[in-house]
């Protein structure tokens, strides 16, 4: 075994240990540091050699592919994502989405979509091109790939989230439309390039949709299946869930009817409602009825917060701290003075927002 690795070989390799999932790969890094130090334990040194041998293999594949990896600890790991107690160590990304945009929205749903669903899926982008946002789904027939048809017809970017490797695209008939998606979005898994997907892979994908997005929305879905599973894992990371409400005689809009029955999920009726139930609306309509107000009462630095503020509806104090690149003391600072002039307050988790 060779004594020195690159750290994205290591950041990879604690992945191919046995028994060593999110949860317990994040132990082991608080524990040691020195990522060398943990493939030199007792319990791992019989597995290090070949865990070491397969992350190289795919560091490797991932420069020649052009594919970028991403480990929890990096800047550009998706922040929404990196507190999730399930979220993984390593994230493959390929293409030019920014995975930390500032709105992100997950759009999920059958694999058996109706023209209905795939009407109401593209009048959802039509009508979000004004509103900045980044799109999210599955790569799956039916209602995924309509969303991701929709965002290349509409110009809006979108994110494909896989369930295998990017060298294995599934279905293959959805692969037709990767390059376009690459222009403006991004291919995004958990798994190394060269991994086939597997029936087990794509219920736990589901929750780096989910975890990726501020809300999400389920077109169409049965009583059972992914969508539903994607919603759920909304709910349990405490993100908003939007429901189409259909015909009690559809077998797919029953999963919607639920969700919406059991108060799982707000009843989904227009872009412009869904703006306005999460507040993104209402922060625009200030910055539309006070253009220059930020301007004559504000330092610049205020004026970065407020317009973080006005265009993601609600950020906590490290979301703000990343993206506003202030310093953590100036920070405290300028959101105590802001919530003092009435411009902010701080909601119960731990989060700012306008008001």
């Amino acid at each position: 075994m060779k004594t020195t690795y690159s750290l994205a070989v290591y950041q990879i390799a604690l992945t191919y240990l046995p028994k060593v999932g999110p949860v317990k790969g994040k132990e082991l890094v608080s524990l040691y540091p020195q990522l060398a130090d943990i493939f030199r334990l007792a319990t791992y040194l019989p597995f290090a050699a070949e865990a070491l041998r397969e992350a190289e293999k795919t560091v490797q594949i991932c420069a020649e592919d052009q594919i970028q990896i991403l480990y929890f600890q990096d800047l550009e790991y998706p922040q929404r994502i990196k507190d999730l107690y399930d979220a993984p160590l390593i994230l493959f990304k390929k293409g030019k989405a920014d995975l930390n945009a500032h709105r992100i929205v997950a759009v999920v749903g059958t694999r058996h979509a109706s023209d209905v669903g795939k009407k109401v899926t593209e009048e959802l982008v039509q009508s979000a091109i004004k509103d900045e946002v980044i799109l999210v789904s599955g790569f799956a027939r039916g209602i995924d790939i309509a969303l991701h048809k929709a965002c290349l017809k509409y110009n809006v970017p979108t994110i494909a989230v896989l369930a295998g490797g990017f060298r294995h695209l599934y279905p293959q008939e959805n692969a037709v439309y990767v390059e376009q998606i690459l222009a403006t979005g991004a291919l995004l898994s958990e798994y190394a390039p060269h991994v086939p997907p597997a029936a087990y892979y794509f219920p736990v994908r589901n929750r780096i949709i989910a975890g990726l997005a501020d809300a999400t929305v389920i077109v169409e879905a049965a009583e059972k299946g992914g969508a539903l599973i994607t919603a759920d894992y909304a709910l349990n990371y405490d993100r908003t869930v939007f429901a189409v409400p259909g015909s009690l005689n559809r077998p797919f809009s029953k999963g919607c009817n639920l969700l919406i029955r059991n108060n799982k999920a707000t009843i989904y009726t227009s872009w412009d409602d869904f703006m306005m139930e999460l507040n993104w609306e209402q922060a625009k309509d200030r910055l539309v009825l006070h253009p220059d107000l930020h301007q004559k009462l504000f330092t610049l630095h205020e004026t970065t917060v407020i317009s973080l503020l006005h265009r993601e509806g609600q950020l906590s104090f490290n979301e703000l701290l990343y993206r506003s690149e202030i310093s953590q003391d100036d920070l405290s600072l300028i959101l105590l003075n802001l919530e003092l002039k009435g411009m902010l307050r701080s909601t119960d988790g731990d989060a700012f927002m306008l008001t």
